[in-house]
């Protein structure tokens, strides 16, 4: 074979296929760096997070954004009347988050599972701090995946009689171990309670 001849038998590339491979390359690259970046920020947020403690009640979570642990409700002594940490808006007086252990002090603590311990104590909730009669609609049950601690949640709404603003309440209960924590954000049509906020609340919690 001469030495400008071309081989027939070797393949070639055109150079609309290259372009099309390096392309894909650099998709992949940019692909793989952005997951490793996005895994490097989970890291650094997990151990950097503004995490609130309770001794009291045995754990640390990272609060909803523009809510701050403040005094609830107390009697007996500067107890709260449910749970050891309360949250709420600066500023705003509707809503609140109510957090604790789940011990013998509730109801709820009787159920074994999960998903009934939330609605049990979605229930008991919406009934102490929303008497008024009305309709339950929306019932919602889901899981709760957290890294620490997982169970289930129960969210409903209340459709008063009296034409008032609908309540909204959402109850979960999370497990480690034999140990288990509640969560329950309570709030109305003017202030409603942000679902995916308070899932990542509760998915948050970490034992001490």
């Amino acid at each position: 074979m001469e030495p400008d001849e071309v081989d027939s038998t070797t393949p070639t590339v055109s150079r609309r296929a290259a372009r099309w491979i390096l392309t894909g390359c650099v998709i992949s690259l940019v692909g793989s760096l952005c997951a490793i970046g996005y895994l490097a920020y989970s890291q650094y947020r997990m151990a950097h997070d503004d995490r609130i403690e309770s001794a009291e009640a045995g754990i640390s979570f990272v609060p909803p954004t523009g809510w701050e642990q403040r005094s609830q409700a107390k009697e007996d002594g500067g107890r709260l009347i449910y749970g050891q940490v309360a949250l709420q808006r600066p500023g705003s007086e509707k809503g609140f988050i109510l957090i604790g252990k789940l011990d013998q002090s509730l109801f709820a603590s009787g159920e074994a599972d999960n998903a009934q311990a939330a609605c049990s104590l979605g229930s008991g909730m919406g009934e102490f701090f929303f008497p008024a009669p009305g309709q339950r609609t929306d019932r919602a049950v889901e899981e709760v995946k957290g890294s620490d601690a997982s169970g289930n949640s129960c969210f409903y709404r209340v459709k008063f009689e009296n034409g008032s603003p609908s309540a909204e309440v959402y109850a979960a209960v999370v497990g480690s171990g034999e140990r288990r924590w509640w969560v329950c954000w309570l709030g109305d049509a003017t202030a409603p309670v942000d679902r995916a906020a308070a899932a990542e609340l509760a998915a948050s919690i970490r034992p001490l």
